[in-house]
């Protein structure tokens, strides 16, 4: 590439952590310039931006190859949103770049650019919004743990709908509860907390929250007995777990609605249930 940096991404993204590169376009990075203060590359009017920046070194899987057609060759373009400055310190929000690459460019997403243009559809991001459309002002209480939060922007939103609420998020990997807590920095979100944990072993006590939510996440698990009882041990009395799972998605096993009822009866809930779209919203209370 024959342009000249202007300046480093800081995030907590790596080859592991990009596999899931959907979870990133809620996630916050900084780019830190080498020369000019942020001033020199924003707009006052403009809240999105065109990012240039080093490629990933990797490669994802076929049925992903417009990821690898954008980001995977000879640079790599992003369109994110400003959410805020700090002297040469820039956080955006969507920007697909690992840890320390190199930025050659910061131009204003404008009015020129088609937001008509043909492309694939992203179904499976439809469906998440129609749910938790549903799902999110149903998790409720002082305290909230959110079971697989990825990069944490549910767990952030949570938060904020809940601002007296103590909200903990909790993954398996360092590197993405690391990103989750730069996330929260980068939107002032105060009462979210992250943790890397196993959903096999929550490291909390017994009946410590008031809700547990695991959205899009228990179909993933080899063990969901057992990722249930767990939720089950820390919620506290009259508690309930919202879970959200997708009917035409699955890793092995396909499972209906009656399915996802048995898995939660089974380890002591009552259930109750509704199917949005091609999800189903379950809301499970201790018997």
């Amino acid at each position: 590439m024959s342009f000249k940096p202007i300046g480093k991404v800081s995030n907590f993204a790596d080859e592991e952590t990009m596999q899931l590169l959907a979870l990133w376009k809620e996630s916050v990075s900084v780019v830190e310039l080498d020369e000019a203060d942020a001033e020199a590359y924003l707009y006052e009017d403009y809240s999105h931006y065109i990012v240039i920046h080093d490629p990933l070194k990797m490669e994802f899987p076929e049925k992903r190859k417009e990821w690898n057609r954008r980001f995977c060759r000879d640079a790599g373009v992003s369109v994110v949103e400003l959410v805020k400055t700090d002297g040469k310190r820039i956080y955006f929000k969507g920007l697909f770049a690992a840890n320390k690459s190199s930025i050659y460019g910061i131009l204003p997403y404008t009015s020129f650019d088609n937001y008509e243009a043909d492309f694939p559809v992203a179904e499976m991001e439809i469906l998440k919004k129609q749910t938790m459309d549903v799902a999110l002002p149903l998790a409720i209480g002082k305290t909230i743990l959110d079971v697989g939060c990825g990069v944490g922007s549910i767990t952030l939103q949570m938060a904020r709908m809940n601002p007296l609420s103590e909200v903990m998020g909790i993954d398996l990997m360092d590197n993405t509860m690391e990103q989750c807590r730069l996330n929260a920095a980068a939107y002032d979100v105060a009462n979210a907390s992250f943790k890397a944990a196993s959903v096999y072993k929550l490291p909390f006590n017994d009946g410590e929250f008031e809700t547990v939510t695991c959205f899009f996440m228990l179909h993933h698990l080899d063990d969901i007995p057992k990722a249930l009882s767990e939720a089950k041990r820390v919620l506290a009395a009259g508690g309930k777990v919202l879970a959200v799972e997708p009917l035409d998605h699955h890793h092995g096993t396909e499972r209906g609605i009656q399915d996802w009822v048995d898995h939660f009866e089974n380890v002591g809930f009552s259930v109750e249930t509704e199917q949005i779209s091609r999800a189903v919203f379950v809301q499970a209370t201790l018997k």
